[in-house]
C-alpha cells in the first residue's frame, strides 16, 4: 500500500480536557505520513496553554493556528483548508476534538477511498462514550424527493451489535472523523458559513457531494468514540440550521438524491 500525503484538521472551542485526550488518541494513528492542523478557535478555558505545552514529540509533524475569536464550525473548517501549507496533501482529514479512534482508522478510511474511485468522502461509525455500548451515528439515506428532511432512513442511539460493521454508501455521514479527497473538496467547495455556528455544515457539504457526482461512503469497521453528544432538535441553533438546509435544496436536487441507488460495499 502506498501512504499518500494526508492532512488532519482539528478546530476546537473550550474543550481543553477533551481536546488532550482527543490529540493522545489521534497520536496512536498507525500511519507515517500526515500532519496535524490545529486551530484554537478563540477558546478561553486554557486550550491555549495544552497547546503551548504539547511535547514535541507527539507528532511527527504539527501546526497550531490560534485565532482571538471563536468563528464558527464551517469558517474554521475553510480556515484549515485554505491554510497555504495543506495544498500538498491528497487526501484531507476532518477530526472533532473530543473523539477517541483506533490505532487503524486513518488507514482504513483511506483504503475505502482508494478502493472506490468515485468516493469523495467517507465517514466512521460513531460510538456514544457511555455504556453499555450504543451507536450514536451511522449515517443518513434519503428516502423520498418531496419532505425529503422528514423522511431520512437513519439509525442512531441504537445498540451496536455489529449491524453496521460493513462498508456502503450514505447521503452523508457524521463528521466527527471524515477523510476527503482533496479533488472531490475542489470541485464541491468550501463548507458554508450559513451555518454557524455548527451543525448540518457537514451534513450539507455531503449532499453537494453527491450532486457532483461523487459518492459518500459509511465505513463501519472504524470506530470512533464521541465523549459529547451531537446535540438534538431541541437546540434552536439545530432547529434553525435544519430549517437553512431544508430551503437550500430545490425540488429537482431533492429528487436527484432520493433516485439515487445505495448498495452495500462489503
Amino acid at each position: 500500500m502506498s501512504f499518500p500525503r494526508i492532512h488532519i484538521f482539528i478546530y476546537s472551542w473550550n474543550k481543553a480536557a477533551e481536546l488532550e485526550v482527543t490529540l493522545r488518541s489521534l497520536a496512536a494513528t498507525d500511519y507515517p505520513n500526515y500532519k496535524v492542523f490545529i486551530l484554537n478557535n478563540g477558546s478561553d478555558d486554557g486550550t491555549a496553554e495544552l497547546l503551548a505545552t504539547l511535547p514535541p514529540q507527539l507528532f511527527r509533524e504539527y501546526k497550531v493556528i490560534t485565532l482571538p475569536i471563536n468563528i464558527g464550525a464551517p469558517a474554521a473548517r475553510n480556515w484549515l483548508y485554505v491554510d497555504p501549507e495543506t495544498s500538498e496533501a491528497e487526501y484531507i482529514a476532518y477530526f472533532d476534538d473530543d473523539i477517541e479512534v483506533q490505532p487503524d482508522w486513518l488507514v482504513l478510511l483511506l483504503q475505502s477511498l482508494l478502493q472506490n474511485p468515485r468516493a469523495g468522502v467517507v465517514g466512521a461509525k460513531i460510538i456514544n462514550a457511555s455504556n453499555p455500548k450504543t451507536v450514536q451515528h451511522s449515517g443518513g439515506v434519503l428516502t423520498r424527493g418531496e419532505d425529503w428532511i422528514n423522511n431520512v432512513l437513519l439509525f442512531t442511539n441504537c445498540a451496536d451489535q455489529g449491524q453496521f460493521d460493513n462498508i456502503s454508501q450514505r447521503d452523508y455521514v457524521m463528521g466527527c472523523a471524515n477523510l476527503y479527497r482533496r479533488n472531490a473538496m475542489d470541485e464541491v467547495g468550501l463548507f458554508d458559513i450559513q451555518f454557524a455556528p455548527t451543525q448540518f455544515d457537514d451534513v450539507d457539504h455531503h449532499l453537494r457531494m453527491r450532486l457532483h457526482g461523487w459518492q459518500v461512503l459509511f465505513n463501519g469497521l472504524v470506530e470512533v468514540r464521541h465523549m459529547r453528544s451531537s446535540g438534538g432538535p431541541a437546540n434552536a441553533n439545530h432547529l434553525a440550521n435544519r430549517f437553512k438546509l431544508e430551503k437550500n435544496m430545490t425540488l429537482q436536487q431533492e429528487t436527484r438524491l432520493s433516485a439515487k441507488v445505495h448498495y452495500l460495499i462489503l
